[in-house]
C-alpha cells in the first residue's frame, strides 16, 4: 500500500464517509473508460493518488498526469518513466522515476514544475535504480527502489540498502512493510528493517498487497493466492477469491473503505471483494474494460475505483447505486422489459426473450450467461405475470411462456402493454387495443375496442372503468368503459399540450400524470385537465437510459430495472444512505485574459493589463459528477443562475480591484463560496504621466484657440469684406436682371402688337386679293363676251344672256385666292403640322392657320362662308385628331408648333 493510504482516512472524514456502504453485487457499477488520446498519449499508468481537493494524478511512461474530472493535464519531469507518486498536498507532489526522484510544485500559475532530488545524477552510468514506490512515514518521506531506500527529511538524504533485492514495499495498518526477493518481509521502522517472516521454500513467493483482518494480516501474492499470517505461522487461505487469484496474476492491491479489497490482475481484470474472500464483482474485457491486465489502482474519496491499465484508464464509481449489464460479447441485445418469476430473471430485448437464474446475474462470474427462449426471437415490449403466467407483450403478437418455449395467443402485431381488467385483459397494440376472455383457463381474442386507434402503448386503469391510453405522436385519451368495454365519455389530451418530447404516463398515490424530458403535469379531475407541477421534476439519474423512460420497472425488493441502450441497468435500493458531511469546495483551475487577439494566463492577484479586459476563470469540484455552479462579483447582489458550466466570463471590465466569489451545488448541498481576486491595471491614459500631460496639452490647447480665435477674427474681418462686396454685386445682378425683365416684358408686348398686326394685316390682304381677283376675272370675261357680241350682232341677245349667267355665277363660285395665299403664308407651319398628325386633311391645315393667327369661329365661318356652327363643329372635330385634352387651349397648342 501507498503512503497516500493514509490521507485517504483524512478524506473520509473531511468529505465523504462511505463506511459499512453495501455495493450492489448485481451488474457492473457505471464504468468511465479513457483511451490513451484522452490522456494525451502518456503510455501506461504505473501508480495513481488524489489529493486533498479532489484532483487525480497519476504517474504515467512520459511524465505526471492531472485529471479534474474534465480536463487532462499532462507535465514532464525526469526524462525516464514516472512510476510512483506521494500526494503530500493540493500543491506538493513526490514523484518517483526510472534514475531519478524528486518534488513537484505548483506555480502561480496552477501548473506543476519539477525538481530533482536525486543525489548521483553524475554517477548514472554506475547506478541503474528504478524508483517504484513513494510513501510518508510520518514527518519522512520515503523513495523506494530495487536496490535502496531513500529517506527525505528537512531536505536531508538518509540512504539504507536492501538486504538483498527489494521487490515491492507495502503500507498497511500505519506500518511500511517492504518485500525482499532473498530473505522475506521486513518492517521499517526507526529506520531500520525488522524481519517479519521469511518466504516458504516450497514456492515462489511474491508479494502484491498486505490487509488487516482482525488479529490477522492477510497476504496477498502474485500467483500463489491468499495467506494468512496470524501468531508467527503462514498458512495459506483457500477459499474461492484465493483460487481465482492463483491463475489471475495479481499485480496491484488497494483497500475500498475498510470493509472491500481491489485486486488488479494481468489476466482476468479486477476484482473487488470483501474482507471475508467473498467476490462481489469481477469486472474484465467482457464488462466493459479496455484491457485485462491492470497495473494500478487507486480509491479515490470521491468513491470511485481509478483503474490503470496497460491501455487506458478506467473510474469506477462505486457509490453510485446504479448497476449496468451491456451486452459487449453480443449475446442478449439491448433489453425494454424484465420481470423475475420463481427466482428465474427474464428479459425482453430487441433480439427476444432471454432467461437467467437470478443468482446468475451477480457480478463474480467472467460474465453473463442468459439463455434464449425458443421461439421468442424479435422485439419483446412488455413482460406480465397475470395468474402465475408470463404474458409476453411481442412484435409478432400476444404469447405466453409455457416451459422453455412459448405459445402465440394472439397474431396481432406489436403488443405494447398488458392490463387485465375485471375478467379480461386489454392489450396495447401497434394500432388500437384488443380485449380478451378467458375460456378453458386460457386466454383468447374476444374483440378490438371500438373508437380508439393508432399505436396504444401505455395503457393505465384508474378506479373501476377509467382507462388511461397514451398515444405517442398523437396524445393522451381518458375514456369510461362501459360493461361491454365500450369507451364513452373520451376526452382526448394532445401531446401539443405538454411541453417537451416522450410523454409518459404514470399512476401514484397522489393520481394520474404525464411526465416529458422538461416538465411533469398532473390530471386535475374537478377541472377536467392536466395542470402542470410547480416543482423541481426528479428524473432518473442514469446513463445511456433509453428515451422517453422515467419510471423503473420495479423487479425486486432490492432492484429496479431500467432499458439503456445495448443492455440494461438495475437501481440498488437497499444501498447505505451516503452521508455527506461535506464535499471539496471548487477550486481554482484557470485564469485566461484574452481580446480578440491574444490569450494570456494569469493567477490569482494578478494585475492584467487593461486590453486584456475579459476574464475566463475556470473552477471545478474535482471528480464529482451532477455539480451546479454560481458565481458572482463581490460588489453585486445577487448570484448568477446555477449552471453546469464551471467555465465564467467576465467581459470588458472596467480598471480596477475585483474578486469573484463562487460557489457550487451537489444533490443540494452547497459549498462555501471561493475567492479569486484580481486587478485590471488603468490604462495608460489613466496614469500620472498621463494626466500630467493632459494638463500640458489643456494649457497649450487654450493658447492655441486664443490664437486661433484671434486668426479666426481677422479671417472673419475679410470674410466680412468679401461678403459686402458680393452683396453689391448681387444687388447690381439684382436690377440689371430686373431691367432685362422689363425689357422682354415691353418686347413681348411690341410682338403681341405686331402678332395682332400681321392677323389684321393678313386678313385685309386676303380679303383684297379675293376681290381683285373675283373683278379681274369678272371684266376679262365680260371683255371677251363684249368682243364676240360686236362681231356678230346677231348674237348679241345671246350673247348678254351668257354675261347675265355668267354674272349670276360668278356671285357663288368658290374663290381659292385666298386659301392659296394662305397656304403660302404658312407653309411651314403646316409642314409641322402634318409630320406630327398625318392624318389632318387640308381643310384641318387651313382651320389650323385660321385658329393660330387668332380668328374666332364667326370670323372662320365668313371666311368659309359657312354657318358658324358649323366652324364650331369643324373646331371640335380638329381638337379630336389633335389629341388635345379638354383643359388643353387649342391656341396655345398651335402657337406652340
Amino acid at each position: 500500500m501507498k503512503a497516500s493510504f493514509i490521507l485517504l482516512f483524512l478524506f473520509f472524514f473531511g468529505t465523504f464517509s462511505l463506511t459499512g456502504q453495501n455495493f450492489p453485487e448485481k451488474g457492473v457499477p457505471l464504468l468511465e473508460n479513457f483511451s490513451p488520446s484522452d490522456f494525451h498519449n502518456k503510455g501506461k499508468i504505473w501508480d495513481i493518488a488524489s489529493a486533498p481537493n479532489g484532483i487525480v494524478y497519476m504517474a504515467a511512461d512520459l511524465g505526471l498526469l492531472e485529471y479534474d474530472g474534465k480536463t487532462w493535464n499532462s507535465y514532464k519531469g525526469s526524462s525516464g518513466i514516472t512510476r510512483a507518486l506521494l500526494v503530500l498536498n493540493d500543491s506538493i507532489i513526490y514523484s518517483g522515476s526510472d534514475l531519478d526522484f524528486g518534488v513537484w510544485k505548483k506555480n502561480k500559475y496552477q501548473a506543476f514544475e519539477y525538481i530533482s532530488l536525486y543525489p548521483f545524477q553524475q554517477d548514472l552510468f554506475e547506478l541503474y535504480e528504478e524508483f517504484w514506490d513513494v510513501h510518508l512515514l510520518e514527518d519522512n518521506v520515503i523513495f523506494v527502489s530495487a536496490q535502496n531506500i531513500y529517506i527525505y527529511k528537512n531536505e536531508q538524504l538518509t540512504k539504507i540498502a536492501a538486504p538483498s533485492k527489494f521487490t515491492d514495499c507495502f503500507f498497511s495498518n500505519d506500518n511500511l512493510y517492504f518485500a525482499d526477493e532473498t530473505f522475506g518481509l521486513y518492517q521499517f521502522a526507526d529506520l531500520s528493517l525488522n524481519l517479519v517472516f521469511s518466504f516458504p521454500d516450497t514456492i515462489k513467493f511474491q508479494i502484491s498487497g498486505i490487509f488487516q483482518k482482525n488479529e490477522d494480516t492477510i497476504i496477498v501474492t502474485k500467483n500463489s493466492g491468499l495467506y494468512r499470517y496470524s501468531g508467527g505461522q503462514l498458512s495459506p487461505i483457500n477459499n474461492s477469491l484465493s483460487q481465482n487469484l492463483k491463475t489471475a496474476n495479481v499485480f496491484s492491491f488497494e483497500h475500498i473503505d475498510k470493509s472491500y479489497l481491489a485486486f488488479g490482475t494481468v489476466l482476468k481484470g479486477l476484482y473487488i471483494a470483501d474482507l471475508d474472500g467473498k467476490i462481489i464483482h469481477h469486472i474484465n474485457k467482457n464488462k466493459g474494460l479496455p484491457n485485462n491486465t491492470i497495473l494500478s489502482l487507486h480509491y479515490s474519496p470521491a468513491g470511485k475505483l481509478w483503474i490503470g491499465m496497460d491501455y487506458g484508464i478506467a473510474a469506477l464509481n462505486l457509490k453510485n447505486n446504479i448497476s449496468y449489464f451491456f451486452d459487449y460479447r453480443g449475446d442478449f441485445g439491448t433489453g425494454h422489459t424484465a420481470c423475475l418469476k420463481e427466482n428465474i430473471f427474464f428479459l425482453g430485448t430487441n433480439q427476444g426473450l432471454y432467461k437467467a437464474n437470478w443468482t446468475d446475474l451477480n457480478n463474480d462470474a467472467e460474465f453473463i450467461r442468459f439463455q434464449l427462449v425458443s421461439g421468442s426471437e424479435g422485439q419483446v415490449w412488455t413482460l406480465e405475470n397475470i395468474d402465475n403466467n408470463l404474458l409476453i407483450g411481442h412484435d409478432q403478437g400476444l404469447f405466453v411462456l409455457e416451459g422453455n418455449t412459448i405459445r402465440q395467443i394472439s397474431n396481432q402485431h406489436g403488443v405494447w402493454t398488458i392490463v387485465p381488467y375485471k375478467d379480461f385483459l386489454l392489450t396495447g397494440n401497434y394500432n388500437g387495443i384488443s380485449i380478451f376472455k378467458k375460456s378453458d383457463n386460457n386466454w383468447v381474442f374476444f374483440k378490438k375496442m371500438e373508437l380508439i386507434l393508432g399505436s396504444c402503448n401505455q395503457l393505465i386503469l384508474e378506479n373501476d372503468n377509467i382507462l388511461w391510453v397514451n398515444i405517442p405522436n398523437f396524445g393522451v385519451i381518458r375514456a369510461s368503459l362501459d360493461n361491454k368495454l365500450y369507451p364513452l365519455e373520451r376526452q382526448i389530451f394532445p401531446e401539443k399540450d405538454f411541453e417537451g418530447t416522450n410523454p409518459f404516463l404514470f399512476q401514484n398515490n397522489k393520481g394520474i400524470h404525464v411526465i416529458t424530458n422538461k416538465s411533469q403535469y398532473t390530471f386535475d379531475s374537478i377541472a377536467n385537465k392536466f395542470l402542470q407541477d410547480t416543482g423541481v421534476v426528479s428524473y432518473p439519474n442514469i446513463d445511456y437510459l433509453l428515451p422517453g423512460f422515467y419510471k423503473p420497472i420495479e423487479l425486486h425488493p432490492e432492484y429496479n430495472f431500467f432499458p439503456v441502450y445495448n443492455g440494461f441497468a438495475f437501481q440498488y435500493l437497499n444501498s447505505a444512505e451516503e452521508k455527506l458531511a461535506a464535499f471539496n469546495n471548487p477550486v481554482l483551475r484557470k485564469i485566461q485574459a484574452f481580446n480578440n487577439k491574444e490569450k494570456t494566463l494569469y493567477f490569482n492577484g494578478a494585475t492584467i493589463s487593461s486590453r486584456l479586459n475579459n476574464l475566463r476563470i475556470e473552477f471545478i469540484v474535482p471528480n464529482q459528477n451532477n455539480v451546479l455552479y454560481q458565481f458572482k462579483l463581490s460588489d453585486e447582489e445577487n448570484w448568477t443562475p446555477w449552471t453546469s458550466d464551471n467555465n465564467f466570463d467576465l467581459f470588458n471590465l472596467d480598471f480596477g480591484n475585483f474578486t469573484l466569489l463562487v460557489r457550487a451545488n451537489l444533490n443540494g448541498k452547497i459549498t462555501g463560496s471561493r475567492e479569486v481576486s484580481f486587478q485590471i491595471a488603468a490604462p495608460w491614459y489613466h496614469s500620472w504621466f498621463a494626466y500630467v500631460f493632459y494638463v500640458a496639452l489643456l494649457s497649450l490647447s487654450i493658447y492655441l484657440v486664443r490664437e486661433r480665435q484671434k486668426l479666426t477674427l481677422k479671417k472673419e474681418k475679410k470674410k466680412m469684406l468679401i461678403r459686402e462686396q458680393q452683396s453689391l454685386r448681387q444687388q447690381a445682378e439684382k436690377y440689371r436682371q430686373e431691367i432685362l425683365l422689363l425689357e422682354q416684358e415691353r418686347l413681348k408686348v411690341e410682338s403681341d402688337q405686331l402678332k395682332d398686326l400681321l392677323k389684321n394685316k393678313t386678313v385685309e390682304l386676303a380679303k383684297k386679293a379675293k376681290e381683285n381677283e373675283d373683278k379681274n376675272r369678272l371684266l376679262v370675261i365680260l371683255k371677251e363676251k363684249c368682243d364676240d357680241a360686236q362681231k356678230n350682232p346677231a348674237l348679241a341677245k345671246m350673247k348678254w344672256s351668257e354675261m347675265q349667267r355668267l354674272l349670276d355665277s360668278y356671285l357663288i363660285v368658290d374663290d381659292k385666292t385666298f386659301e392659296i395665299q394662305m397656304d403660302e403664308l404658312h407653309q411651314e407651319f403646316f409642314k409641322k403640322l402634318k409630320e406630327q398628325f398625318p392624318a389632318l386633311s387640308v381643310h384641318d391645315l387651313r382651320l389650323c392657320a385660321y385658329l393660330k393667327i387668332g380668328l374666332n369661329s364667326k370670323e372662320i365661318a365668313d371666311i368659309l362662308n359657312i354657318l358658324p356652327s358649323s366652324a364650331f363643329i369643324s373646331r371640335s372635330r380638329l381638337r379630336k385628331k389633335l389629341n388635345l385634352k379638354t383643359d388643353e387651349d387649342l391656341h396655345d397648342f398651335l402657337n406652340a408648333i
